[in-house]
């Protein structure tokens, strides 16, 4: 503790600062000569002083309590060889400006005694680094081992402390708590940002995702979670499911803002099981509602909240055996492994995460074993219906912009057809029909239906023909009519040089954030056509996704090219009809339409059309 200077007493008239030329005894000359100024003193019975002393010697915690001390205290506190009293008064009496006998002006607070010692919390602990990840012991018992394996077998829910099963629409395990260390999951994340990352993007897919972690030996805590895995873990999942599995793949994995994996069954080659062990070792951030104020959920201490997105989602399947809807929802939780047999009923997805803040972070893999029965190989989808264009009359002059109708602009559109293969015909519609049509397609009474299966796209649809029930002169049929009869054929031709003479998969679609479609089944790009995109009544703030994309999924990349790198992007652009021929073997999908730049009640409206030789 250290002794308060003696600019900590109270000043006197005697102790300021001495002018240059005063004397010895500290007086001027003109107060010499009018004699010493006598001190206004007070008298007390002992000497009060104001000093400090401390609960603990760490300089970094200062517990200060205030007593009063008698000047014989202080001379042995201080030491009896220092003076401190003032060069006008003597110990027991101390002077002041004051003229009042009585009057002080020092004032004394008591504080309150804090706590014996502060300590400062540490955000987000870390093992020791020559650490190792261990299995949580509550989790090897044998009886908890035998009770899942008995709920696996019999698939009935399960549901403790340590674990919970599940198995609807298809058993699903989660091990809540997997490492006896939690600490060890700020490590891996640390060692996380040493490793070089892909960017993963395709129809299906949207995410980083390193390379396998057997290769990935210099991170020390990642090297430890994947002997984990292949040892402890793959013993354990292969107990309480009675498979064997004798090897284990394994990536990290990253979601941001928008990414997504959509609807699969994992089910290829050797894998047994899939698993996703989440790391979020942080605090959830607030959700921010439509007023702008900030809900924090104080009950959720797993690192993820419904909000941020990114669930795993379980789809439940129709007769046929296809995808259908979400039937359940499992939100990533901090140090939880999540797994399940793969097999054709295993339909899932990763949700689009929402999260600005925080990623989706995972290790996720499968475990392999003998190759059991071959599952029965999906039926092939029907072809198409396709038709022949129709020779009523429809009037084009009142729907297409006038340019359109000329044929110096139709030779101008086929020029560019023969140089790149594609066109965009931006200003189709007149403003007028155009209106109009949005108008008629925002109708709430329309009879939307939802397209599927869920593996392969996800919009709203109007039923084909269903058009022929309206009157002659309603904007949509008027639309669809067009697109089916002869003058639109006519024009096509001139537009393109291609002598097209049927048409399928006719479709007036209801986009809404997270619809998308997928490459389609190869017997629909196996010969070459003409596809017709139009873009009706988008949002004014460009939506991310909803973009039609066109590649070759069959073709084996050059060498340092890109694999299925696109050969064609047509952009979303209201009242835009693109036109793009496609060779056989070139396949097209519309980008997963992000719910980050549209409200959930937004939605716009796609033309397409497949034309054929």
């Amino acid at each position: 503790m250290s002794s308060p200077s003696k600019e900590t007493e109270e000043p006197s008239s005697s102790s300021a600062a001495v002018p240059n030329g005063a004397g010895s005894d500290g007086c001027s000359s003109e107060e010499k000569a009018e004699g010493p100024r006598p001190p206004a003193k007070r008298p007390l019975s002992t000497a009060v002083i104001e000093i400090s002393d401390t609960d603990s010697d760490d300089s970094d915690v200062c517990a200060v309590k205030s007593y009063q001390a008698t000047a014989d205290e202080v001379k042995r506190i201080r030491g009896a060889d220092q003076d401190y009293s003032s060069s006008s008064s003597s110990s027991s009496d101390y002077s002041s400006d004051s003229e009042s006998a009585w009057e002080d002006d020092s004032v004394l607070i008591e504080s309150e005694p804090p706590p014996a010692r502060l300590v400062c919390a540490q955000l987000n602990p870390r093992a020791h680094r020559m650490d190792d990840p261990t299995l949580n012991p509550t989790i090897k018992s044998q009886e908890l081992i035998d009770k899942f394996k008995t709920h696996w077998m019999e698939q009935k829910d399960l549901s403790t402390t340590e674990l919970t099963l599940t198995c609807s629409p298809f058993r699903l395990g989660l091990l809540h708590g997997l490492l006896a260390n939690p600490d060890m999951i700020n490590n891996i994340v640390d060692d996380m940002n040493t490793l070089d990352w892909s960017r993963k993007k395709m129809d299906l897919y949207e995410f980083h995702q390193t390379a396998d972690l057997a290769s990935l030996t210099w991170q020390r805590s990642i090297r430890g979670i994947h002997e984990l895995l292949k040892t402890e873990v793959m013993s354990w999942v292969s107990a309480v499911t009675g498979l064997e599995l004798t090897s284990v793949s394994a990536s990290c994995s990253l979601y941001g803002p928008g990414d997504h994996l959509l609807v699969h069954d994992d089910l290829l080659g050797s894998r047994r099981v899939a698993f996703i062990l989440y790391l979020a070792p942080w605090t959830c951030p607030p959700q921010r509602d439509q007023n702008g104020d900030d809900h924090v959920d104080v009950d959720n201490d797993t690192g993820w909240s419904a909000h941020m997105g990114g669930a795993l989602e379980l789809l439940a399947r129709d007769e046929e055996g296809r995808p259908t809807d979400v039937a359940r929802s499992v939100l990533p939780a901090n140090n939880m492994l999540a797994f399940f047999q793969v097999g054709p009923e295993t339909f899932h997805q990763v949700g689009e995460v929402l999260s600005l803040e925080l990623p989706r972070l995972s290790i996720n893999g499968w475990f392999h074993g003998p190759a059991g029965a071959e599952p029965p190989a999906p039926p092939e989808p029907a072809p198409p219906d396709q038709h022949r264009p129709h020779s009523d009359p429809v009037v084009m002059q009142s729907m297409l912009e006038a340019t359109y109708m000329t044929p110096r602009s139709r030779a101008a559109i086929q020029a560019q057809m023969e140089r790149r293969s594609e066109v965009s015909l931006r200003d189709l519609l007149q403003v007028d029909f155009y209106t109009s049509l949005l108008h008629a397609l925002r109708q709430p009474d329309l009879p939307w239906e939802r397209a599927g299966p869920g593996n392969e796209r996800r919009y709203l649809r109007l039923p084909p023909l269903w058009e022929d029930s309206l009157p002659l002169e309603h904007p949509i049929r008027q639309l669809l009519k067009m697109a089916s009869g002869n003058a639109w054929f006519r024009l096509l031709h001139d537009c393109t040089d291609l002598t097209l003479t049927k048409y399928e998969r006719l479709e007036l679609q209801k986009w809404s954030p997270g619809d998308f479609t997928l490459l389609p089944p190869r017997s629909q790009y196996v010969s070459p056509r003409l596809e017709a995109v139009l873009y009706l009544g988008l949002p004014a703030r460009p939506p991310r996704g909803a973009a039609t994309t066109y590649l070759a999924p069959e073709e084996r990349p050059a060498p340092g090219a890109e694999p299925d790198a696109a050969l064609v992007t047509v952009p979303p652009v209201s009242n835009a009809l693109s036109l793009v021929y496609c060779d056989a073997g070139a396949a097209g999908f519309t980008k997963y339409l992000s719910k980050m730049t549209m409200a959930p009640a937004d939605h716009f409206f796609i033309l397409t059309c497949t034309y054929r030789e």
